[in-house]
């Protein structure tokens, strides 16, 4: 079946608690990380690894599944070619990754392409045109991304914001405690990974994001 094109309005609430996958932690696979922030109540999904080899493609399929049975928007990072290989909804592509324009070329109309967007000046030249979000951040230090830039805090995400005209979805350093501040700058969602990932209790955590993200759990089997 062919998927219909999302409306704006419809995308922009989908970003609000916006799951990614860290492929950092031993013995916390991709998809039970994703069982976890489902349970919870994300309303988006994305896959994440920068060093994916082909060994992990049912996975990633297997994620995509799980996905549509819950009838969530499935991301995947950088990689065009696999988003479109396990039919995934969207692809999320960083400055120096595929044109926004060649994403979409390549998923679709009905796609949801999203890039990531660090500095005013870097949006003044994304294709924008070609996106249905930006990711903007980090907004607070994180040690997920080891090549994260400087955080440019709540302020700088408030000039993004601003500027946009597409809604942006904040990361880097969100949890529970500081998601509120986000919205309160004009983030239509929040982007999370060690702050459920690498917690001590990731459903807890999970859980608690979700009642900050003002959305609600999901019960039932897989």
């Amino acid at each position: 079946m062919k998927r219909q094109i999302m409306n704006p309005e419809d995308i922009r609430d989908a970003l609000r608690f916006y799951f990614i996958t860290d492929d950092g932690v031993d013995g916390f696979t991709a998809l039970d990380q994703v069982r976890v922030a489902i349970e919870a109540g994300a309303t988006i999904i994305q896959y994440r690894n920068k060093s994916f080899f082909l060994d992990a493609f049912e996975e990633v399929a297997a994620i995509g599944r799980l996905c549509r049975d819950n009838r969530l928007p499935f991301i995947v990072n950088d990689h065009v070619l696999l988003a479109k290989a396990v039919g995934a909804d969207g692809v999320h592509v960083g400055q120096e990754d595929a044109l926004p324009r060649l994403a979409r070329r390549v998923m679709g109309p009905q796609a949801i392409v999203g890039v990531s967007v660090s500095t005013l000046a870097e949006l003044e030249h994304t294709e924008l045109a070609f996106c249905d979000y930006i990711g903007t951040g980090p907004i607070f230090a994180t040690d997920t991304k080891a090549d994260a830039k400087a955080a440019h805090g709540l302020s700088g995400l408030r000039d993004i914001v601003n500027r946009s005209p597409v809604p942006a979805v904040a990361i880097g350093g969100i949890g529970p405690s500081n998601a509120l501040d986000c919205f309160a700058h004009g983030a239509a969602g929040v982007a999370v990974i060690s702050c459920i990932t690498r917690s001590t209790d990731p459903v807890e955590t999970a859980a608690a994001m979700a009642v900050v993200c003002g959305v609600s759990a999901r019960t039932g089997g897989w």
